[in-house]
C-alpha cells in the first residue's frame, strides 16, 4: 500500500467489533457535562433501484449482482485467484473421496503484476460517482491488496523468511456522516482491480439521506453508565465513541423502499477487555425499544413473553437460551424444553433481543436457575455486531456466546444452509454446552476432529479463543491443537485477531503450524471481526455451492478459501481483515484450491510432518 493512503484508526476487540475512533478513558470520562446537538437524517432511498444496478455492472463490466434489498454484491471466481497446477492422482481420503492434488504455479504467480493504486482510485471515484453520495456523506478511499504469503518452515517455528504476493488492487472507502463514523451492514463501498485491469469484486450498500432535524444526544457519562449496565459487572469500560449506524438494508425487488425511515446517532460501547464484544446503545434518550420480559420455569419447561412500547414499529424479536438452540424467532413469546448437554447443569439464562424498524435495539435477560417466576426491564443497546468417520459428509458447530443473537445468527445460517444441499450437522454446542476439550485430542475424534468442517463464534485473541466452562480449561491455545489426523479438513473460527500477524513477521505461521495434523485450511481473521445482524456462517456456507435458480447456475461453487473471502467482504465492514491458511507440502502440494466435497477438486491431507512451508491468503474487506 503506498504510504498516502490514509491510515484507518482501530481498537481491539473480542468476537464482535464496530470500527471507531480510540477510546479516550473509560471511568475516567470528564465529570464537565456538556450538551451535544447533532443531525438526524430520514432515509430518501434504500440502496440501489433495479436501474441503478445495471448502471452500476455495465460501467465496471460486471454481471448485474443486485440484491432484491438492494446492496450490489459481485465477487468473481478470479478474485483472489492463486495460479494452481494439477499434480498427480492420490489416493482418496478417510472417507474415499476422490482427491485432486493441486501445486503453486511459482512461475505464474511470479508474473502477475497488479496495476497501480492510481488506477484503482480511478475506478473507486467512479464508483463513488455513482452512488450519487448524499450530501452530508463523505467517502475517504484506502487502497490494500489481496495477498499470498509463502514461507518454508524450519522445527516448529516457522521463522524462515517469508514472501509475500500481492494478486490484486483493492479500494475501500471510510464513510463519515456529518463528521461522524458510519459503520454497519448498509454502508459498503469496496471494489478490486484484479492484474489484468478487470474488476473481480464489487461492492455497494448505501442509503440516500437528508438532514431532517437535530436532536441532543446523552453525554458520554451517560452513555458509559448505559454500557456499563448493558455488559453487566465485571466488565469495564472505556469512554464510548458517536456515530451512526446503517443497519443492512430492507428494499423489497429493489424498489429503493425498506422498513428504516430515520438515523439516529448512537454510541459504540469499547469494553477495556479485548475479548468483549464492542454493542451499540442509543445516543438519543428515549429512542429505543423499551418494557419488561417476564418468564417462567416449570421443571425443564422454559415460557417466556416481552412487552414492548417506544421506538418504531414494527419490532424483531430474537430469543437465544444458554442451554438450548432455539430456531423460533421473531415472535414476541416464546415456550421450550431444556436441552443442557450437561444435564446436571441446572442453570438457564434467556435472552431477547428487541429490534425496531430503524435499527435500535435494546436487551434483557432473565435468570432462570430453579422453578418460579422471574422478571426484568430491557436495557437500551445491542446489536454488534470418539468414533471414527463412518463415511459421511457432515459438519459441526461450536458457538459460545448464545446471548449475542449475532452468534446465534451465524450457526443458525450455516447450519441451515448446510442442511439445503444435504450436509447434516453432527453436533450444534452453544453456550456452556460448548467445551473447549471437543478441540482437543482425544475428544476431539467425537467432535471436532470427527466432521469436515466446524464452524466456531467466540471471543479470540492472537492466542486463542474462549469458552464459557472449564472443561478442561476455559481457552483454546496453539499449543492444544491436532487437527485432522481424523477427519476436518476445514475450521472457520469467526473470532478476533487469532490469525494476527502480531509483529509484521508473520508470527500467525509459527503459532499454529503445529494444529496442522492433516487440517486443510485454517479461515479466521488478522483484525477485529464483526459479529453483524442475521450473521455470517449462512453466507459462508451458501458460497460453497453453486447458486441457482430453477435449472439456470447463476455462480458456481466457489473455492472454501474463496467463500471465506467472500463472505467477509458481503458482511464484515470496511477495514476488516480476512486471512485462510494451510501447509505445503515437499512437493510442492498445497489444499489453496480446495473445494468443499463433490463442489469440485478437493486436495490431499498433508501431515505436518510432509510440509516444508506454509501459505496464508489475507485481504482487508
Amino acid at each position: 500500500m503506498n504510504t498516502h493512503t490514509p491510515a484507518r484508526r482501530r481498537i481491539a476487540v473480542g468476537a464482535a467489533a464496530l470500527l471507531a475512533a480510540p477510546a479516550l478513558g473509560g471511568a475516567g470520562a470528564s465529570a464537565h457535562e456538556t450538551t451535544t446537538v447533532v443531525p438526524t437524517y430520514t432515509v430518501v432511498q434504500e440502496g440501489l433501484t433495479a436501474e441503478q444496478g445495471g448502471e452500476l455492472a455495465r460501467a465496471f463490466g460486471t454481471e448485474n449482482a443486485l440484491q432484491p434489498n438492494g446492496y450490489f454484491s459481485y465477487v468473481d471466481t478470479a478474485y483472489g485467484q492463486v495460479p494452481l497446477t494439477e499434480a498427480a492422482a492420490e489416493r482418496g481420503g478417510e472417507k474415499g473421496e476422490q482427491i485432486t492434488a493441486q501445486t503453486l504455479d511459482t512461475k505464474a504467480l511470479q508474473r502477475i503484476r497488479p496495476v497501480a493504486d492510481e488506477q484503482a482510485l480511478e475506478r473507486g471515484a467512479e464508483l463513488v460517482k455513482l452512488a450519487q453520495l448524499s450530501p452530508d456523506l463523505t467517502a475517504t478511499p484506502e487502497v490494500t491488496h489481496t495477498e499470498l504469503t509463502i514461507t518454508s518452515t524450519t522445527g516448529r517455528t516457522a521463522r524462515a523468511k517469508a514472501k509475500v504476493y500481492p494478486l490484486d488492487t483493492v479500494v475501500s472507502y471510510r464513510l463519515d456522516l456529518g463528521g461522524l463514523p458510519v459503520t454497519g451492514q448498509g454502508a459498503k463501498l469496496r471494489l478490486t482491480v484484479g492484474p489484468d485491469g478487470a474488476v473481480t469484486q464489487l461492492s455497494s450498500a448505501l442509503r440516500q439521506v437528508e438532514k431532517s432535524g437535530k436532536a441532543e444526544v446523552i453525554s458520554p457519562r451517560r452513555a458509559y453508565a448505559q454500557c456499563a449496565a448493558l455488559y453487566g459487572e465485571g466488565v469495564k469500560q472505556d469512554e464510548p465513541t458517536l456515530g451512526y449506524q446503517f443497519p443492512e438494508l430492507s428494499a423489497a425487488d429493489a424498489s429503493g423502499k425498506g422498513t428504516v425511515s430515520t438515523i439516529l446517532p448512537q454510541y459504540t460501547c469499547n469494553p477495556a477487555d479485548g475479548a468483549q464484544a464492542h454493542r451499540l446503545v442509543p445516543a438519543v434518550e428515549g429512542a429505543a425499544p423499551a418494557g419488561k420480559i417476564g418468564a417462567v420455569r416449570t421443571g425443564g419447561t422454559i415460557s417466556a413473553k416481552v412487552s414492548v412500547d417506544g421506538g418504531t414499529a414494527p419490532y424483531t424479536y430474537l430469543w437465544s437460551s444458554s442451554s438450548t438452540v432455539l430456531t423460533s424467532r421473531n415472535e414476541a413469546g416464546i415456550t421450550y424444553e431444556r436441552s443442557p448437554r450437561d444435564r446436571e447443569d441446572g442453570g438457564e439464562q434467556l435472552t431477547v433481543e428487541v429490534t425496531d424498524a430503524n435499527g435500535l435495539a435494546a436487551t434483557a435477560h432473565v435468570d432462570l436457575g430453579s422453578d418460579g417466576e422471574t422478571s426484568a426491564e430491557f436495557q437500551p443497546g445491542g446489536g454488534g455486531f470418539g468414533a471414527l468417520s463412518t463415511g459421511r459428509t457432515d459438519v459441526g458447530i461450536e458457538q459460545t456466546i448464545n446471548e449475542w443473537q449475532c452468534a446465534q445468527d451465524s450457526a443458525n445460517g450455516f447450519r441451515n444452509v448446510m442442511a439445503d444441499h444435504g450436509v447434516p450437522t453432527q453436533f450444534d454446542w452453544r453456550g456452556a454446552s460448548a467445551f473447549e476439550r471437543d478441540f482437543k485430542e482425544p475428544y476431539d475424534n467425537s467432535y471436532v476432529d470427527d466432521v469436515d468442517a466446524t464452524w466456531y463464534t467466540g471471543h479470540g485473541w492472537p492466542g486463542g479463543f474462549t469458552f464459557k466452562g472449564a472443561h478442561d480449561d476455559t481457552t483454546i491455545t496453539p499449543g492444544d491443537a491436532r487437527w485432522g489426523n481424523n477427519d476436518l479438513e476445514w475450521l472457520q473460527l469467526e473470532s478476533c485477531q487469532v490469525l494476527r500477524d502480531t509483529n509484521g513477521n508473520h508470527d500467525y505461521f509459527g503459532r499454529w503450524r503445529q494444529a496442522f495434523a492433516g487440517l486443510h485450511i485454517l479461515n479466521g481473521f488478522d483484525t477485529n471481526a464483526y459479529c453483524v445482524g442475521g450473521g455470517t456462517g449462512g453466507t459462508f456456507a451458501s458460497y460453497l455451492f453453486p447458486k441457482k435458480f430453477l435449472w439456470w447456475q447463476l455462480r458456481p461453487a466457489y473455492r472454501v478459501q474463496s467463500a471465506w473471502a467472500a463472505m467477509a467482504i458481503d458482511r464484515e465492514p470496511s477495514g476488516v481483515k480476512y486471512r485462510s491458511m494451510g501447509l505445503i507440502r515437499s512437493d510442492g502440494v498445497t489444499n489453496i484450491g480446495d473445494y468443499f466435497w463433490g463442489q469440485g477438486p478437493t486436495g490431499p491431507d498433508i501431515p505436518l510432518t510432509a510440509g516444508t512451508g506454509m501459505w496464508s491468503l489475507s485481504g482487508t474487506v
